[in-house]
């Protein structure tokens, strides 16, 4: 069976839940590694939104997961 890169909308509504899961669990972390950076709450959650995107552009595939402890880990 071969891989395609061709967007499939047969399974758009189980990508949206586990979109709106991911980001409901990581609001919270993204929050407290803000804080624990010492640069405020709002800097975890723009870490957390540049991780998503940029993981998203150069490694896109179906199961792909990023979380925000990678800006964390620079601090």
């Amino acid at each position: 069976m071969a891989i395609t890169n061709q967007i499939r909308f047969n399974n758009l509504r189980g990508d949206i839940f586990g979109g709106i899961t991911a980001a409901i669990v990581s609001l919270p972390l993204a929050l407290a590694f803000g804080v624990a950076s010492g640069a405020g709450p709002i800097a975890g959650l723009y870490g957390a939104v540049c991780v998503g995107f940029f993981a998203a552009l150069f490694g896109g595939t179906p199961t792909l997961i990023s979380e925000p402890t990678g800006p964390m880990t620079v601090v």
